[in-house]
């Protein structure tokens, strides 16, 4: 007598009869929480940025209202990638890779100028920088690389190589040489996660080393201030050191507690330059003082080390490499916008992740978490159901 064909009702397990809750449950919370306390956190500093500058003209509650909306969308499109196999997102890396060619090409001819750069491209009256979506792509394109070749070989690691020196090149042109860093330490970041020995890296940074005089006598005149600069600010203070002197006073005049939100004094003097992007952090210092920049450092933390479990976790190496290089490409953002903030860095324009204004640096910075998340839900339920069928088997 035969009872296994009534012993495995697939209808009846709560897996088949509800997926999308069951990987709603299997979110990383942590990953979320801090993700949201991010959000508001740079809400909230956006808000006291543009109180502060109302004096030049702008609209408060007009940017208000366009950074919840940012903070909405962004969401919202982690949510639904996260609700998405990331395995697609391998599949598709061929097709992203061409996306990313296509939109930075696009900046070089229909982008917008803004001091001095071409950054911004406008279709269908949605402003947006491409090369911050490009980011994401290009770490979804060599997580897939890598999983799909060996990084401890020579010609596995010049392969990745090859792919994003194409976009470091575009982005360069615009001239945008602080993205075209991260892009490459985004590539040492997910090369050392997918095993690359450490000599070949070595010998790479090295190379790079060797090229920079060569680099440095390409570059424009402002370009090379802004490199040199941090070195000795004081040796130009109404020149290439002016911003950075100017970030440094509105840090240290923070102090412990800060000045109160609102209530900074560099931004609506006119001092403190570009202070809602590039130099975010020191009005956040001014306003919040000492406590402030720490409870961002603890959320900052908080979030790369639940990325970095997600890497550790991950059952597939595409998973793993993808939010290795999520991990690289947010802390080095975050390493170089305050290094530059505190004169510890050159001034190369790179956004502060979660706080510098700008829908585009959000967006895609959920999009890539919203890619971690997946890894986690389907990852989950895809053990469960095994679990769940080896069972109904063995009954």
């Amino acid at each position: 007598m035969s009872v296994r064909p009534i012993a495995i009702p697939v209808a009846a397990s709560p897996l088949h009869d509800r997926p999308t809750e069951r990987r709603l449950l299997s979110f990383d919370w942590i990953l979320l929480t801090s993700t949201l306390l991010l959000v508001a956190y740079g809400v909230v500093v956006g808000y006291s940025t543009a109180m502060e500058d109302r004096a030049s003209g702008a609209d408060v509650g007009e940017q208000v209202l366009r950074a919840i909306l940012y903070a909405v969308i962004g969401l919202s499109v982690m949510t639904v990638v996260a609700l998405v196999d990331h395995a697609w997102l391998g599949t598709f890396s061929p097709f992203l890779y061409v996306m990313t060619l296509v939109l930075l090409a696009m900046v070089l001819v229909i982008g917008h100028s803004t001091l001095g750069a071409t950054r911004w491209v406008s279709i269908a009256g949605f402003r947006f920088q491409p090369s911050e979506f490009a980011k994401v792509f290009m770490v979804i394109v060599l997580a897939k690389w890598f999983a799909d070749h060996e990084a401890r070989s020579v010609l596995g690691l010049a392969g990745a190589l090859a792919l994003i020196a194409v976009p470091v090149a575009l982005v360069y042109r615009q001239p945008d040489l602080g993205t075209s860093i991260v892009f490459l330490g985004m590539f040492f970041g997910i090369a050392l996660v997918a095993g690359a020995r450490p000599w070949h890296l070595t010998a790479l940074l090295a190379a790079g080393a060797a090229a920079v005089p060569l680099l440095y006598g390409h570059l424009q005149a402002y370009q090379q201030s802004r490199l040199t600069a941090f070195l000795n600010p004081y040796a130009d203070p109404r020149g290439a050191g002016w911003n950075i002197i100017q970030s440094l006073i509105a840090v240290g005049s923070g102090s412990l507690t800060g000045k109160g939100l609102t209530a900074g004094t560099q931004s609506p003097l006119g001092y403190l330059p570009i202070s809602q992007s590039d130099f975010v952090f020191a009005g956040l210092a001014e306003d919040l003082g000492f406590v402030g920049a720490m409870i961002l450092f603890v959320l900052y933390l908080v979030l790369l080390l639940s990325v970095l479990r997600v890497a550790h976790r991950s059952r597939d190496a595409f998973g793993a490499y993808l939010a290795g290089g999520v991990a690289a490409l947010l802390g080095f953002q975050i390493v170089v916008n305050v290094g530059m903030a505190i004169s510890l860095m050159p001034v190369t324009g790179v956004p502060l992740p979660f706080i510098s204004q700008g829908g585009s640096s959000l967006i895609s910075i959920c999009l890539a978490l919203g890619a971690l998340q997946s890894i986690c839900t389907h990852q989950e339920v895809t053990s469960a159901v095994s679990s769940s069928s080896a069972a109904a088997r063995g009954s």
